[in-house]
């Protein structure tokens, strides 16, 4: 994927697509053995930071492929601060190739979870959303939440991140003000607990 233009907005004001069903049909599409980041991308119905950040954020619950999801986060968070248009993905990383039973694992459990989340997040708040240094400062919360979270020495130390990056990506996607300031201030704490154990760790 590549730039087009000069870097605006990447919020969407089309009508939202439920989460789970897409999910769900895209394991079901998955390739038997192995899948790469890459057709996981690019087998979702638009290239949009939200959803390509809900997807990648629910990966990266997972064990092992959570640390390349992660580092696409990282990318992906970085560059809505920066202002990207749409996203820019290195090659090799999107080449690498990964176990697709850990799809059917996600699929388990995280389908039925979005379905029950789907019922809650809604839009309210919509003022948030049109301040465009306040996504840049969420996302900016994110980046930092999913970087820190890598050499944490805390077991299951994506879990949290992933969780806020689940609900983050979701409140982008439905423009839901409240879901938005409840996963900011879980991420900070979240940070605070995070630095902490690494300031610990270092001394």
């Amino acid at each position: 994927m590549n730039i087009s233009g000069n870097p605006v907005d990447p919020v969407s004001t089309e009508k939202p697509l439920h989460t789970s069903v897409m999910l769900r049909e895209l394991i079901d599409k998955a390739p038997p053995g192995h899948f790469t980041l890459g057709w996981l991308i690019n087998s979702l119905p638009k290239h949009s930071y939200g959803f390509i950040l809900l997807f990648l954020a629910l990966v990266a619950l997972l064990p092992i492929i959570s640390i390349p999801a992660r580092l696409l986060i990282i990318l992906l968070t970085g560059q809505i601060v920066l202002g990207y248009h749409r996203p820019v993905l290195p090659k090799r990383l999107m080449k690498r190739q990964l176990p697709s039973k850990y799809l059917v694992r996600l699929k388990r459990h995280a389908v039925p979870a979005l379905r029950k989340l789907e019922n809650i997040v809604r839009p309210r708040w919509p003022v948030l959303f049109m301040a465009r240094g306040f996504r840049r400062f969420v996302a900016f919360i994110a980046l930092l939440n999913t970087a820190l979270s890598l050499p944490a020495p805390i077991p299951l130390a994506n879990m949290p991140p992933a969780a806020i990056g689940v609900l983050l990506a979701l409140a982008y996607i439905e423009h839901d003000g409240v879901t938005l300031l409840i996963a900011l201030l879980t991420a900070c704490a979240i940070l605070g607990v995070i630095s902490f154990a690494l300031i610990q760790s270092f001394m």
